[in-house]
């Protein structure tokens, strides 16, 4: 199980990145020779200043959408870019989405989730200089919980139990940790305790909220104007 677990304790202290002047033939070599499909680039100080993709390496200018002119156009932008030497700046999306050592690892899970990545920098919290990498591999190593469990603890654990409320009411889909979850409250802040008890369910990476509620109670009341 996931909770409580660091990205500490599952992260890779070893690490291939590249520097921000590294020029695309040595970006592409780096990715080939490891066997990775994206990679950190550093500074002088060792601070994480972007992320390569093997994406972005052959990453296409439009054009057709089936799938051989694609291929040729991406192939074209690759030779383009070897031709040119482009440097690791030209290449990179900034700011890189990074976490810490301490960051907890169901909120390295819901990042990688958030921005369709697989894996992220380590840095140090202090210095911002890369001190490993964690993957989606490393994370279901210690994520190994059925998608049908998830959705037993949330309509019985939760709604029935915790909440009092009948499991019938509600739709409970879980895919891979991702909870989508439908239904009819009174009040919208039954609604909101109800999404945030499910976040914190083990094995849950995001919450994609469709509850919907009669009743707004969450908005502040504004002081009445003394005349």
């Amino acid at each position: 199980m996931i909770a409580g677990v660091s990205v500490a304790e599952v992260m890779r202290d070893k690490v291939v990145a590249v520097r921000e002047r590294a020029r695309f033939t040595e970006i592409a070599s780096a990715m080939r020779r490891f066997h990775i499909s994206s990679l950190p680039v550093i500074d002088s100080q060792d601070r994480v200043i972007g992320l390569i993709s093997n994406y972005d390496l052959l990453l296409g200018d439009g054009g057709p959408q089936n799938g051989r002119s694609r291929l040729l156009s991406r192939l074209r932008h690759r030779d383009r870019c070897e031709s040119a030497g482009m440097l690791a700046t030209e290449l990179m999306s900034s700011p890189a989405v990074t976490v810490t050592a301490s960051t907890p690892a169901r909120d390295a899970a819901r990042e990688m989730y958030r921005h369709r990545i697989h894996q992220l920098p380590v840095v140090d919290a202090v210095t911002g200089r890369l001190t490993g990498v964690i993957t989606r591999s490393d994370l279901l190593a210690v994520y190994e919980r059925p998608d049908e469990d998830i959705r037993g603890e949330i309509l019985f654990g939760i709604i029935e139990h915790t909440l009092g409320m009948p499991p019938g009411r509600f739709e409970v889909t879980v895919v891979s940790g991702a909870v989508t979850i439908r239904g009819h409250l009174e009040r919208r802040s039954a609604a909101l305790r109800l999404a945030e008890a499910i976040a914190h369910v083990d094995g849950v990476i995001t919450v994609i909220d469709h509850l919907t509620f009669a009743c707004e109670d969450t908005t502040p009341k504004m002081p009445r104007a003394r005349l």
